[in-house]
């Protein structure tokens, strides 16, 4: 599933997706996958699992992103930019 960052609370280690069906998801810093945290901003596209809200579950009842990864079009390209000639040794 692919959704949205659509709130992101930094200092806490958590944030919300508006999934592309719709729904309003939880994710924390501990649910990523391959991504840094600092690496996400509201606006993020981001590809997810959803663990659905347990039964008797205290914590908030929307559902939780698990295996939260960058989208593809997201993920930063390396950076290829070549070094100036006198690091190189080419003249």
């Amino acid at each position: 599933m692919q959704g949205t960052v659509t709130t992101l609370v930094a200092e806490r280690g958590f944030g919300f997706i508006a999934a592309d069906n719709g729904q309003d998801v939880f994710f924390h810093r501990s649910a990523l996958n391959g991504a840094d945290f600092d690496d996400i901003a509201e606006g993020s596209r981001l590809e997810f699992e959803i663990k659905a809200h347990a039964e008797g579950d205290e914590d908030d009842e929307r559902p939780r992103a698990i295996d939260v990864r960058l989208a593809p079009d997201e993920v930063p390209a390396p950076d290829h930019t070549p070094l100036p000639a006198e690091k190189t040794g080419a003249t």
